[in-house]
């Protein structure tokens, strides 16, 4: 996996830097209705990578927020599992305590 990943990065890296190098000066425009933005191909280039960028991290976002969820029901559901273990053993204790007076 860490092989695979480095080949990725690696990889990536290599086609930032042609479409850095490579892309033109030809403008390009978006009206986005609220306003217009006007850029070249590489500034297009670079809004589609940060829109990516915001996408991976709200998706490592959701992730965490989901592990830390079920890590917080386990960690609940294994307390009420001892907490009854314990409530249990305690009232096994008192049942013998009273039938076996000393």
């Amino acid at each position: 996996m860490l092989t695979l990943g480095l080949v990725l990065v690696v990889i990536s890296t290599v086609f930032l830097v042609a479409a850095l190098a490579g892309g033109s000066d030809d403008p390009a425009g978006f009206d986005l209705g609220i306003f217009d933005v006007e850029t070249d191909t590489r500034g297009v280039f670079l809004l589609g990578a940060a829109t990516v960028l915001l996408f991976v991290m709200g998706l490592e976002l959701i992730r965490s927020g989901v592990r830390r969820t079920n890590r917080v029901r386990k960690d609940k559901k294994q307390l009420k599992q001892l907490t009854q273990q314990r409530d249990t053993r305690d009232a096994d204790r008192n049942q013998q305590a009273a039938a076996d007076p000393e």
